[in-house]
C-alpha cells in the first residue's frame, strides 16, 4: 500500500485533531497519539506526512521532556514542514529546537531557532507563538550577559500578549513576563524600573490566589524584595520558594527558577536548605534533560564548599563536574552527528525526488529527460549547490560524425545508436547525477556534489561505452565529445554560466581532435590552463 494516505485523508485528519485536544493537556496521551501518526505515515503516507508526523511526535517528545528523542523528530521534520503553510508547527519546532539546544549549551543554533520562530510568527500573526519564542530568546540573551536584547525581546513578548484574546493564557504569559523582567531590572541593579514592573505582575495577579504559589513569582519577589532590603519580605518568599520547589515535578521546564533560588542561597550562606535542595534534585530519576541544570547545581555546590573550606566535598563535586561535562561532550558529539547525518539524508533525498521527478518528463527516443525539464532542474540544482556550498558539475557531449552515421547507415541506426546512448547515459543517474537529452545527438549529465576525479571517472565509463556499443551495432569506432565544468556557485554565477562554459568546453575538444573530454572550473581556463588530454 504505498502513499495512500496523506493531511487530507479522514483518518488522518481525524489523529491530528485527536493530538490537538491533549496536547498540553495529557502529554502521555499525547505521545500515544503522535507516536499512532508518525506509524502510520511512514507505513502508508507521502512525503509531507512523513514530515509533518515527524515534527507531530518531535513536539510530543519535547513536551514530555524527552529531548533526545524530541531534537531527532524535530530535526528529521523539520526541513520539509517549513516548505508548508503549517505555520503554527513550523514555530513550535523551531521553539522547541532552541530551548533543546540551549539546554545543550548550543547557544548560536538555538538563537537561529528562536529567532525562526519569531520571524513566522510575525509574519503569520501567531500572537503565542511569537511571545513565547521572544521570551525564550530573550532568556538566552540574558545567560549571554546582553541584558538589553534580553529586555527588549521580554517587551516585544508583552507587545504579543495585547493580541492574544484566550485571557488565562494571556495572563500567564504577561505574569511571567514581568516576572523575568524584574528579576533582570534586579541583577542590572535598576530598581526603580523594577518596582514598575512587579507592581504590573502584582497587578495581573488580582485577587487569584492561585498565582500565589507559582515558583517564578515567589523566586521574583525574593530578588527584588531583597534588594530593596526588605528582610522580612525576602524571608517569606524565600521560604515559598523553597516549598515551590519541593512541589516541582518539572526541573526542566522551571530550569532558570530553580538556579535563581539555588544563587540566592547560595549568597545568603544558607547552605543547609541548599543541601537539601541538591539531595532532592539528586534524589529524582536521573534524565538526559536534567544534564545543563545538574552540571550548573554542581558549580553551586562547588562554590559552597569553598565557601565553608570543606576541601574532602569539593574534590567529590569537582569529580562529579567532570563527570557531568565529560557526558555533556558526548551528547554534544551526538547531537552534531546526528544533524549532520539527517542534513546529509535530506539532502540526498531532495535531489533524489527531483531527479526522479524529472525523469517522468521523458524524451520518447532515448527514454531519459527532455530538454525542457532539464533547465528546470539546473535551476533546481544550482539554488541547492548555493545554499549548500556543494559543486555543481555540468557537461555537454555529442556523438562526434553522427551526420556520416546517419548517412552512412541510415537514420534507422541513428536512431538505435542514441537510443542505446540514452540508455548508457540513464544507467549513470543516482542521487547525484542527473542526465537528459538537449538535442539532436547532444547530451547532457549533471554532476551533484562530486570530485572532479569522480566526474572524469563518469566520463571514461561513457567514453568506453559508446566504443563497445559501435561494435555492437557493427558501425566501426563510435566516439564523443565531452565538455565539463565543475565549482561550487561563485558569487554573482547564474546556471546559464554552467550551461555556457560546458559548451564552450565542449566545442574546444571538437576543434582539437574530438574523441576526448575536458574538465574545467571555469571559462577562461580554455584561455588559460593547458589541457592534458583525459583518454
Amino acid at each position: 500500500m504505498d502513499e495512500i494516505f496523506s493531511k487530507q485523508s479522514p483518518v488522518v485528519i481525524d489523529l491530528i485533531n485527536r493530538i490537538a485536544e491533549v496536547r498540553q493537556v495529557d502529554n502521555a496521551k499525547h505521545l500515544d497519539l503522535a507516536c499512532d501518526l508518525f506509524d502510520l505515515a511512514h507505513e502508508n503516507g507521502n512525503q509531507d506526512l512523513k514530515d509533518y508526523a515527524s515534527c507531530v511526535l518531535g513536539d510530543a517528545c519535547c513536551l514530555n521532556n524527552d529531548f533526545s528523542q524530541a531534537f531527532y523528530y524535530l530535526s528529521s521534520g523539520i526541513q520539509g514542514v517549513a516548505s508548508t503553510d503549517e505555520y503554527m508547527l513550523i514555530c513550535q519546532c523551531y521553539n522547541e529546537l532552541g530551548v533543546i539546544y540551549r539546554s545543550q549549551g548550543h547557544f548560536i543554533p538555538s538563537e537561529e531557532n528562536f529567532l525562526n520562530s519569531i520571524d513566522i510568527a510575525r509574519a503569520n500573526r501567531l500572537a503565542i507563538q511569537e511571545a513565547v519564542a521572544c521570551s525564550n530568546f530573550a532568556t538566552l540573551c540574558e545567560g549571554m550577559d546582553a541584558y538589553q536584547d534580553s529586555i527588549e525581546y521580554h517587551y516585544r513578548s508583552i507587545e504579543c500578549c495585547g493580541f492574544i484574546e484566550v485571557p488565562h493564557i494571556k495572563r500567564e504569559l504577561l505574569i511571567g513576563e514581568y516576572a523575568l523582567i524584574t528579576k533582570l531590572y534586579v541583577r542590572m541593579k535598576k530598581l526603580e524600573e523594577a518596582k514598575y514592573t512587579i507592581e504590573e505582575m502584582d497587578r495581573l495577579i488580582g485577587d487569584d490566589v492561585s498565582y500565589e504559589d507559582y515558583f517564578d513569582v515567589n523566586v521574583t519577589r525574593l530578588y527584588y524584595n531583597a534588594a530593596c532590603g526588605n528582610t522580612e519580605l525576602a524571608d517569606k518568599y524565600k521560604k515559598k520558594s523553597i516549598c515551590a520547589i519541593y512541589k516541582c515535578e518539572d526541573f526542566v521546564t522551571y530550569f532558570d527558577e530553580i538556579q535563581a533560588l539555588a544563587a540566592k542561597l547560595l549568597e545568603d550562606g544558607d547552605y543547609q536548605e541548599l543541601e537539601k535542595i541538591f539531595e532532592y534534585i539528586d534524589s529524582k530519576e536521573v534524565d538526559e534533560e536534567l544534564l545543563n541544570l545538574r552540571l550548573h547545581l554542581e558549580r553551586f555546590k562547588l562554590a559552597m564548599y569553598e565557601k565553608r573550606g570543606d576541601k574532602e566535598h569539593m574534590m567529590e563535586s569537582a569529580y562529579h563536574y567532570f563527570q557531568l561535562h565529560s557526558r555533556q561532550s558526548e551528547d554534544s558529539k551526538k547531537s552534531f552527528t546526528t544533524t549532520l547525518r539527517l542534513r546529509s539524508e535530506l539532502a540526498q533525498q531532495k535531489t533524489r525526488n527531483m531527479f526522479l521527478s524529472a525523469a517522468a518528463e521523458t524524451d520518447p527516443l532515448t527514454g531519459i529527460a527532455n530538454r525542457f525539464k532539464l533547465n528546470t532542474v539546473i535551476d533546481e540544482l544550482f539554488t541547492w549547490a548555493n545554499v549548500e556550498a556543494k559543486s555543481l558539475g555540468v557537461e555537454m557531449l555529442d556523438i562526434d560524425c553522427f551526420k556520416q552515421v546517419n548517412d552512412t547507415y541510415g537514420h534507422t541506426s541513428g536512431d538505435e545508436l542514441l537510443r542505446k546512448t540514452g540508455r548508457i547515459l540513464h544507467a549513470l543517474e543516482d542521487e547525484k547525477i542527473f542526465v537528459a537529452r538537449y538535442g539532436g545527438d547532444e547530451f547532457i549529465v549533471y554532476y551533484y556534489d562530486m570530485t572532479d576525479e569522480e566526474i572524469i571517472e563518469k566520463a571514461r565509463y561513457i567514453k568506453d561505452s559508446m566504443e563497445a556499443i559501435g561494435k555492437e551495432l557493427d558501425m566501426g569506432e563510435i566516439t564523443v565529445s565531452q565538455g565539463i565544468v565543475n565549482h561550487v556557485p561563485r558569487h554573482m554565477n547564474r546556471t546559464w554560466d554552467y550551461l555556457n562554459a560546458a559548451d564552450l568546453a565542449l566545442y574546444f575538444v571538437k576543434n582539437h581532435g574530438k574523441a576526448n573530454a575536458r574538465l574545467i572550473h571555469r571559462a577562461t581556463d580554455l584561455q588559460t590552463e593547458e589541457w592534458k588530454k583525459v583518454f
